[in-house]
């Protein structure tokens, strides 16, 4: 009788501790508002025109190589772009804004909230890194990344990833 007991007693044990690492893996998914790892570009009838989240596009029709990011329910932004540049006279092939930002868009009980990291570098060629930690309004529903200029016109946005099954 003693041996099935101390048996048990390591089973329930063993599972115990497959079960905690389980759930802390979990937990650090859980933790992502959001994460895309493409983008589209502001392109035809967005361009100059105001969208459902209150944000203008860009005044030129925009392209982009690559786009990548994530958002975590503290308000840590890091999106990454590659190409971002206009390909239409005058600028024919760059981009001509040398600071780029990352603005968070929300759905809430309230309405859109939108909020936006500080402005970071970004090249002539439409390469960008930008970090930063923005306050999210909570609940942050349906969240969308916008790549905007300083004063606020969007270049390119999130795309939504599909459930993996």
């Amino acid at each position: 009788m003693g041996y099935w007991k101390r048996v048990l007693v390591a089973a329930v044990g063993a599972l115990s501790l497959a079960g905690a690492g389980s759930v802390s893996a979990g937990a650090h998914e859980g933790d992502r508002l959001i994460e895309f790892d493409s983008m589209t570009p502001v392109t035809g009838a967005a361009v100059n025109a105001v969208n459902d989240r209150g944000i203008k596009g860009g005044g030129l029709p925009w392209v982009i190589t690559s786009g990548s990011g994530t958002v975590d329910r503290q308000g840590n932004v890091s999106v990454t772009v590659r190409g971002l540049i206009i390909v239409v006279p005058p600028i024919n092939g760059r981009n001509p804004i040398a600071m780029l930002k990352a603005t968070v868009s929300c759905i809430t009980p309230h309405g859109v909230v939108n909020v936006s990291t500080a402005p970071a570098p970004a090249t002539a060629e439409g390469n960008s890194r930008i970090t930063g930690r923005v306050m999210l309004p909570h609940p942050c529903k349906d969240p969308i990344v916008f790549v905007a200029a300083p004063s606020g016109q969007w270049f390119a946005m999130s795309n939504r990833e599909e459930d993996e099954d």
